[in-house]
């Protein structure tokens, strides 16, 4: 008896890879032919360097990437990244120069990292130290071996790692004494402007004290030439700071005084007011408390107490007088748990074991010196990383300098003869 095997049904013909490959072609051009489609994708590319690349693509690419209102957005969404910070130590010979550690390491920006790390290569056979830092900008002064310097406005991060060769700063301006018996301590603040700003200028804030009065000029580097862009004088003894604790947002500049208030410059009328420190705060020891800019309309003060980092704000405007609201509080203790660290040991509601070294814009970042490391904690999502672990036969640190990603972007400049595909 035979069985007869079921028939099968013939299989549908396999489709055509031509056909395919022109059905995802639609597919990926229908989502990328669409602009509003398309500045939401490149919105989400996360760093500016993958933003950068995504501009080489095609000129229409690189309208999107590079028009003015796309890069607002894309920097609300993505705030300035810290690429790393300079570790510059006390002064100590001719191989003493800053060195770059990475923050928050990913292999995308690799090679940035290493063209920062490599950067003081360059001042090989002098000391260097950096006085300021403002973006992916430095302002460094370079010593010889007969120990003169030269101050440099340098961009690491820059193709062609710029370094501009700049003038010292001016000399304390002339300043009628009113008794013999009466003298001036002068100290100076060098001070980068904003990073969308000329490249080879810094502001210098020449302050003056004497038990009569307080005088502070501000001067600019404009054409290689010293300006000075406003002054301002008050009969307001104030002495002069222990520690450089200093802010300048264009138009007031503040620093904080030995005598636990904050000298407060308001150069647009030309006055000197002391301004007080929130209520519990007191500048205890060098790196208790510092300064942060918050967007024009006021100023942050971080400090650390007891086994926590407060972070107040104060609205710029009106009387000065301890308009201090408390908005952030951190646990130490947490952090160093976290890091796997000996638990914070304070005595007093004080340590001279944790010194604030750096803080950001809005206070979206500080960096701590605690117990031995140095601490990158971000405000914003609470998380902490240890970017270094000081060896005994470490130097002090004297300064920390934040370098961030530069912002907006260098976009290549177009060939008129490019066509739309490239």
């Amino acid at each position: 008896m035979e069985i007869e095997a079921p028939r099968r049904s013939p299989s549908p013909p396999l489709p055509d890879a031509a056909a395919v490959a022109a059905a995802a072609a639609a597919a990926v051009s229908s989502v990328l032919g669409d602009d509003d489609l398309l500045r939401e994708i490149l919105l989400r590319v996360g760093l500016p360097t993958s933003l950068l690349r995504g501009a080489l693509v095609c000129r229409r690419w690189y309208g999107h990437a590079s028009d003015p209102a796309f890069l607002r957005r894309f920097r609300d969404r993505h705030p300035p990244r810290v690429l790393g910070v300079y570790l510059d130590a006390a002064a100590g010979g001719s191989s003493q120069r800053p060195r770059f550690h990475p923050i928050r390491p990913v292999p995308e920006l690799a090679a940035a990292a290493r063209r920062a790390a490599s950067f003081f290569d360059a001042f090989r056979g002098s000391s260097a130290s950096i006085l300021d830092s403002r973006g992916g900008r430095l302002l460094v002064s370079a010593f010889d071996d007969r120990y003169e310097s030269t101050q440099f406005v340098c961009s690491p991060l820059s193709p062609a790692a710029d370094t501009v060769v700049v003038p010292p700063p001016p000399p304390p301006p002339p300043t009628e004494l009113t008794s013999n018996e009466e003298c001036i301590i002068y100290h100076y603040g060098e001070l980068l402007p904003d990073d969308g700003d000329a490249r080879s200028s810094y502001f210098c804030v020449v302050m003056g004290y004497s038990e009569q009065q307080t005088t502070v000029h501000q001067y600019e580097l404009q054409d290689m030439y010293w300006v000075v862009r406003a002054s301002a004088a008050a009969q307001l003894p104030v002495s002069p700071p222990k520690s450089r604790v200093m802010l300048f947002d264009n138009t007031k500049f503040y620093m904080l005084s030995a005598t636990n208030k904050i000298l407060v410059c308001d150069f647009a009328s030309s006055s000197i007011s002391a301004m007080e420190l929130p209520s519990g705060v007191a500048n205890e020891h060098t790196g208790s408390i510092m300064l942060s800019r918050g967007d024009g309309c006021g100023i942050y003060l971080i400090s650390v107490k007891e086994p926590q980092l407060h972070m107040f704000f104060c609205k710029v405007g009106g009387n000065n007088a301890s308009n201090w609201l408390l908005v952030d509080t951190i646990c130490l203790d947490e952090v160093c748990l976290n890091l796997g660290m000996t638990s914070c040991a304070f005595v007093d509601g004080q340590s001279a074991g944790v010194k604030i070294r750096a803080v950001g814009d809005n206070v979206k970042f500080v960096i701590l010196e605690m117990f031995g490391a140095i601490v990158f904690l971000d405000m914003t999502s609470r998380q902490a990383e240890k970017v270094y672990e000081m060896m005994p036969e470490d130097p002090e640190f004297v300064r920390i300098h934040p370098l961030m990603l530069i912002w907006p972007p260098v976009f290549p400049r177009l060939k008129e003869e490019c066509d739309e595909n490239w």
